[in-house]
């Protein structure tokens, strides 16, 4: 039987501690360090243990979950009791693109980053806010860096 090793790999480059033979001998209790020599089983339940100990901790989901629900906040945008409203903000394309409860820890990670910017540039615009009208013969004058400024 020939087996696709890819995720078997992929876990164990997450974990560049762990040696495949040793894992491999743990797995079959002594018998062999060779992958393709060990049963199905033993193969699946190595694979099982290896993603559990890939997995975050469900404190550390919830720690984040918390942080990024804390800054949304902040944004002005009501947490309590309103998940259609931060599912609706967050599954924006230039928020996360997906829904509050679908974001895994690193993707909650790059959501609070991506808060914090919005918080530090000044926050959340209303759709209703426009930019102040320089007054009637004013010279607009934007500089290379982007920033406008109203010249009489």
């Amino acid at each position: 039987m020939k087996r696709d090793y890819r995720r078997l790999f992929a876990l164990l480059n997450s974990h560049p501690h762990i040696d495949k033979d040793e894992l491999v001998l743990q797995f079959t209790d002594g018998r062999t360090s060779h992958l393709n020599e060990m049963t199905a089983d033993e193969y699946m339940q190595m694979l099982g243990a290896l993603e559990e100990a890939s997995a975050p901790s469900q404190a550390e989901l919830k720690r984040w979950r918390s942080s990024a629900l804390l800054r949304i906040g902040r944004l002005g945008i009501n947490t309590i009791d309103n998940w259609d409203g931060i599912n609706a903000f967050v599954s924006s394309k230039k928020i996360a693109g997906k829904p509050f409860y679908e974001l895994k820890v690193p993707e909650l990670q790059q959501l609070v980053r991506k808060l914090e910017a919005i918080e530090r540039k000044g926050g959340l615009k209303s759709l209703e806010e426009k930019p102040a009208e320089p007054p009637a013969g004013a010279l607009q004058v934007i500089s290379w860096f982007g920033r406008s400024t109203v010249v009489s």
